[in-house]
């Protein structure tokens, strides 16, 4: 969260030194939980479950790597102010924000004839990148969508945030935290 903020207090080198640890991080967690690491967009790690090889409860293990994300970036926020004057106050404050969904999508070798990416598309990719940037508005750090909390209602605590329309789409949804 706040990424053109922390991009204008820092130098470049510090912000890349920044970036790497929390990414490091982050996808620690994420490959520990068996999710496949898609790519990164500046600051954001894309990621998915169930690809190449199919996995059970995908669902709940999304949500245990959001949750142990959150939990470690307290970690990092506790050692990076313990470096003192090395960060200023914006950091010791990081937020980040996650959109967790679930749905068909299609996962492959995508781009062009000159280069390809193993990447996922379609219409639950979209929506999900939609939960995790709608979740500034709201506030909140993890937001799923309906077809997550259906699987695993029962597994966590949840909080409904409504029905809502995302940006590009016509359909309503019903979100959680």
């Amino acid at each position: 969260a706040s990424f053109s903020t922390f991009s204008e207090k820092l130098e470049a080198e510090s912000l890349l030194t920044l970036l790497n640890q929390y990414l490091t991080a982050m996808t620690n967690i994420l490959i520990e939980n068996e999710g496949t690491l898609d790519k990164y967009i500046g600051d954001a790690i894309v990621a998915f479950y169930g690809a190449p090889i199919e996995i059970e409860n995908h669902e709940h293990k999304a949500c245990v790597t959001a949750l142990e994300m959150n939990k470690q970036l307290e970690n990092l926020r506790i050692k990076w102010k313990k470096e003192g004057d090395k960060w200023p106050d914006i950091v010791h404050a990081m937020q980040h924000r996650i959109g967790i969904n679930a749905g068909n999508i299609v996962v492959g070798n995508m781009g062009s004839e000159m280069k390809l990416n193993y990447t996922m598309t379609g219409d639950q990719v979209n929506l999900t990148a939609r939960l995790e940037s709608s979740a500034k508005q709201l506030g909140i750090t993890i937001q799923i969508g309906e077809n997550i909390y259906k699987k695993v209602k029962n597994e966590f605590i949840f909080r409904d945030l409504g029905r809502v329309i995302v940006v590009g789409r016509k359909k309503s949804i019903n979100v959680y935290e």
